[in-house]
């Protein structure tokens, strides 16, 4: 019986080696880039067949981390937990739980082509600030059936993911939030593997690997080209398009400059809900967040007198406010958030020598 199964397993081992491709494809990469890039591939499986073998029924739907501390994608938020499950259109579900200390918590059912077109449009969005919460904190949200709660959004038949982004200024020393999902139109009864259902989750990993390392390739061909050493508005649709949250305005760069130089950012902080800068890999993964200062938001910034912020860039560690590091590469993508903001100010960017710079 094992045989039976022995083909498809070499076709997939034989799929994932070609996988290494979209690697290859890219010229000029430096010894890190690309060595990022492999590591990039393994954790793009690594997460692919945990939403597709590990939480793949949406009749009995569980969270899981679609980016998280040591697997990335797409400009992942260092404040962030996210959680994913998958859903059905043709369900209902119960999203409960309490929100503990988050700053802002969203929820939005998508249509995730991550495998297909590498899109994940937005079907429907919600935050706590539209939602009924107790004193205590708990809430319920109710996706799909009927109900006369203000706390619902409507599941359309499309529908195959929700994303719940919970967004702490201080990710460490807050209390997160604790959220369950429960399938209230059907009881689930157990089903066996079958070598036809494995095949398929196993060439649907792929076919995400595939189409998220290709989607958010092409999107830093175009910072590299159109954004470097920039913070450009850029088309917010676009965005949106591959997962974003629409109450998010997102300003994508690409820094690029040598060890004796340093990046000066300098803005406006408009009144919003939440902001944050942070920096990233050639790969669009946010840099190593758990060690090192790659990111800062208004609970660690130090302002100018006039309300402005002016974060430093380095490549290695200096003596002065709001410094940011590469870890020491000289390339990648960079990202400034504005959530809920009311206006969207362009930041000004200047590269400067490093012995210009007067530290503390």
């Amino acid at each position: 019986m094992a045989d039976l199964f022995k083909e498809k397993w070499d076709a997939f081992c034989e799929n994932l080696k070609d996988v290494g491709s979209i690697i290859e494809s890219e010229s000029s990469l430096s010894e890190t880039d690309q060595a990022e890039g492999y590591r990039y591939l393994l954790r793009l499986i690594r997460l692919s067949l945990e939403m597709n073998l590990e939480h793949s029924n949406p009749s009995t739907p569980s969270f899981y981390n679609l980016s998280h501390e040591t697997a990335k994608i797409g400009a992942d938020n260092p404040d962030n937990i996210y959680l994913n499950a998958n859903i059905d259109g043709n369900q209902s579900y119960k999203v409960y739980g309490n929100v503990g200390e988050c700053d802002y918590l969203s929820f939005g059912l998508k249509e995730n082509r991550y495998s297909t077109d590498g899109t994940m449009l937005s079907l429907g969005e919600i935050d706590m600030r539209d939602m009924e919460i107790n004193e205590s904190g708990d809430f319920i949200l109710n996706l799909g059936g009927q109900t006369n709660s203000i706390n619902f959004l409507p599941l359309p038949k499309n529908a195959n993911m929700l994303i719940v982004r919970q967004t702490y200024k201080n990710r460490i020393s807050q209390t997160h939030a604790k959220i369950n999902i429960k399938n209230i139109s059907s009881t689930a009864k157990p089903e066996l593997l079958t070598s036809s259902k494995l095949e398929a989750q196993l060439n649907q990993s792929l076919a995400f690997v595939n189409g998220t390392a290709s989607t958010f390739l092409k999107w830093v061909h175009n910072f590299k080209k159109d954004h470097r050493n920039k913070l450009p508005l850029g088309d917010q649709s676009f965005f949106q398009a591959a997962g974003g949250d629409p109450k998010i305005c997102y300003l994508h760069g690409y820094y690029d400059f040598s060890e004796n130089e340093y990046m000066e950012i300098t803005t406006n902080i408009p009144d919003c809900e939440y902001w944050n800068f942070q920096l990233e890999n050639y790969w669009m993964e946010s840099l190593d967040y758990r060690h090192y200062p790659i990111h800062i938001n208004e609970s660690s910034a130090i302002l100018n007198n006039d309300k402005t912020i002016t974060i430093v860039v380095s490549h290695f560690p200096i003596n002065i406010d709001n410094n940011l590091i590469t870890e020491g590469r000289n390339n990648g993508a960079m990202l400034l958030r504005w959530i809920g903001a009311k206006a969207h100010p362009i930041p000004e960017v200047k590269i400067k020598k490093i012995n210009s710079l007067d530290p503390n």
